[in-house]
């Protein structure tokens, strides 16, 4: 035990200060106060002792005052703090149960009980303190691990969607502008009373976050048929429609057959596993109509996750407003008139609504990236 540990006894009896600091002396440095004023200006420069020791029964302050003044202010939370009271005060013992300190001391003082009682106090302390230190680093650490692991975590996923972009080059920024449009219409959801409580932020960063693998499923297409410059044939075209499945595929497969599927059962509501489910919900339905007539599955209405009904209105206005092998570019007018005509069939009216809102913001991002 550290010699620099302060013991600090509040009594106006000089004859008991005096025996305290003869029997704690050993035990740390013993600094006494014979009033309250001296003792809390004390522990507002120094509010880090040991243990303190507080007289019940002193003239010209009360004990009990003093203490619920430490609690009030909330000083020395972890701090031990023993009452001394007259032996055999039943009335002060019943008084102490009450009051928040920790244990009480019988005057006239003995040497062995008292130096016993203040050692596994402050040895208590000692622990404690190191308790916290060491949960200090292991919170540190953790934060550094957990940051480590998100930035290879985005990176995978970067170099996945890059992937999927090198496979078509008239459409490197897709992804990018995609990611950008959709966070833009999500924080304006976000800002209307229907969807305020489903469209937090948590929501809207991890959403974000998955956005890029609608399109991971196109890996599994065939090129010639992903890059052909004429209108495809209805089989070819079913080809296509089965990016959605592949993506949801690819997607749940990766989580299965690794670590994450125990993590992700013992914690079914985390933000881990909150961020698969609605990469699979984008990749999966994103191509879902409102009126029932899309793919996969046919969902209807509120029967296609949010994040996969506005995953459907960026992907269709960047792949209208932007050049591909087999069409020109569309202008933002004509792209913005044919979303707004495909409101209540194609797509959601609320997420029309709110892309409606946000036309310019979309067009500054449609204008600084485009090919």
């Amino acid at each position: 035990m550290s010699n620099n540990t302060q013991i600090l006894i509040l009594d106006n009896d000089l004859s008991c200060l005096t025996t305290l600091e003869r029997i704690l002396h050993s035990l740390g440095e013993v600094i006494c106060f014979n009033n309250a004023l001296d003792f809390m200006n004390h522990l507002k420069t120094k509010p880090s002792p040991g243990i303190i020791l507080i007289d019940t029964n002193s003239h010209g302050f009360n004990g009990y005052e003093v203490l619920s003044k430490i609690h009030t202010q909330s000083i020395l939370s972890d701090t031990p703090i023993l009452l001394t009271i007259k032996e055999n005060s039943i009335k002060d013992e019943s008084t102490i149960q009450l009051s928040g300190a920790h244990d009480y001391l019988f005057k006239p003082y003995r040497l062995g009980i008292v130096q016993n009682r203040v050692k596994s106090y402050l040895e208590l302390k000692q622990v404690k303190d190191q308790l916290k230190d060491q949960t200090r680093w292991i919170e540190t650490e953790v934060t550094k691990r957990i940051y480590d692991l998100q930035l290879t975590f985005d990176l995978s996923i970067d170099i996945v969607t890059q992937l999927v972009e090198t496979r078509d080059p008239d459409n490197a920024q897709h992804i990018t502008r995609t990611r950008n449009y959709y966070e833009i219409i999500m924080r304006r959801l976000q800002k209307s009373e229907k969807y305020r409580q489903i469209v937090d932020e948590k929501y809207i960063i991890r959403t974000v976050k998955a956005s890029p693998l609608h399109d991971i499923g196109k890996m599994g297409i065939p090129e010639n048929i992903l890059m052909k410059n004429d209108k495809l044939s209805s089989d070819e075209f079913d080809i296509i429609k089965t990016h959605t499945t592949i993506g949801y595929n690819t997607i749940k497969n990766a989580v299965d057959t690794s670590f994450i599927t125990d993590l992700l059962k013992t914690n079914a509501n985390s933000d881990s596993s909150e961020f698969f489910k609605e990469a699979l919900n984008i990749a999966k339905y994103h191509h879902e109509y409102w009126d029932g007539s899309g793919y996969p599955e046919g969902l209807k209405g509120d029967g296609i996750p949010l994040s996969a009904r506005v995953m459907a209105i960026v992907d269709v206005f960047d792949a209208l407003s932007n050049k591909r092998v087999y069409k020109e570019a569309w202008s933002i007018e004509k792209t913005t008139h044919y979303i707004k005509s495909k409101s209540g069939t194609q797509f959601d009216p609320d997420v029309v609504k709110a892309f409606l809102f946000e036309t310019e913001a979309i067009r500054k991002i449609w204008e600084t990236t485009r090919n």
